[in-house]
């Protein structure tokens, strides 16, 4: 019978491969999210960021080209060479800067592109529409937060990682030398950065109910924290410097890129301040990340109890 049924036209219908359940929610709202003006004008912003801190790189390098030269001359010579490489810094710090930097540029566009991934969900009443298929509650997180962890990785672990490879590409020998150990230390802290946003950005997302409404909250909500921990660590009390999620960073990417003299950028006023201790810096980061996830595991709980 089946030799028959094949015979006068039939076929079986071939197999479809399952697909993989978060990809297609992280595919439709990165999408839609890259639509927005605002998105693309974010997007520049961090693309400049990067292009500046290139530039500046290319520039320390040469310099520092030159200025062996001078150091191997006269007395007057060497201690013009050491007055011009405090006053342009050195790439150590140059690289660390840029996550610091970054880190504020990228919060911006997380603020327009990931804000409203939960948020809007609550609003427009989509988990009854989620959930009414065979979806579960941990495909849902992880397709969100492909989005919230994919927008700072393309905007901070990968250039950086391609600024430090360029660096150590047109550094002589001996900067290349101390550039090179510093690559999973400094990857480690761009994978810090990326997901101390993401996670911050989906519990933000989670607390609120508009996704306008919680992008500006949240934006301005790191510029005030930090402002607070800047002002009350300047005027005496170190230990509220430790809440401003900003200046951690900048304390943990120092230690790990051993950087020195900031240069150009410290003349700028660019550079977030930083903290006495590194590992303190550290246990806050944790921290506010684990804030973060605690309350998409309260929502998810909350909503799916009804």
């Amino acid at each position: 019978m089946k030799d028959v049924v094949s015979a006068i036209g039939y076929r079986r219908l071939p197999t479809r491969a399952r697909r993989w359940a978060p990809w297609p929610i992280a595919r439709t709202a990165l999408a839609l999210a890259l639509r927005k003006r605002a998105s693309k004008f974010a997007l520049m912003a961090c693309a400049f960021v990067v292009f500046l801190h290139g530039t500046t790189i290319i520039g320390q390098v040469f310099v520092g080209r030159m200025l062996e030269q001078e150091r191997s001359g006269d007395l007057t010579g060497a201690i013009v060479a050491s007055t011009i490489s405090q006053a342009i810094g050195q790439v150590h710090a140059t690289l660390s800067t840029f996550l610091g930097v970054q880190l504020h540029a990228t919060a911006v566009l997380l603020g327009v592109v990931a804000a409203g991934l939960i948020a809007e969900d609550r609003r427009t009443r989509a988990f009854e529409l989620y959930f009414s298929r065979p979806l579960r509650p941990i495909d849902y997180v992880i397709g969100k937060g492909l989005v919230a962890l994919l927008v700072p990785t393309v905007t901070i672990v990968v250039p950086f990682v391609l600024l430090l490879l360029f660096a150590i590409g047109i550094a002589p020998d001996s900067l290349a030398g101390e550039l090179w150990p510093l690559l999973l230390p400094g990857l480690l802290g761009a994978c810090a950065c990326a997901l101390l946003l993401a996670t911050t950005i989906l519990g933000a997302s989670a607390v609120g109910e508009r996704g306008r409404t919680v992008g500006v909250a949240y934006v301005l909500g790191l510029a005030t924290i930090g402002a607070f921990a800047d002002g009350m660590a300047d005027n005496g009390s170190p230990w509220a410097g430790y809440f401003g999620p900003l200046r951690d960073v900048q304390t943990v990417v120092d230690a790990l890129l051993q950087a020195g003299s900031p240069g150009l950028f410290s003349m700028l006023d660019v550079r977030a301040s930083t903290n006495d201790s590194a590992w303190l810096s550290a246990l806050a980061l944790l921290m506010m990340m684990a804030l973060g996830a605690g309350a998409v595991w309260y929502r998810m709980r909350k909503e799916l109890r009804g």
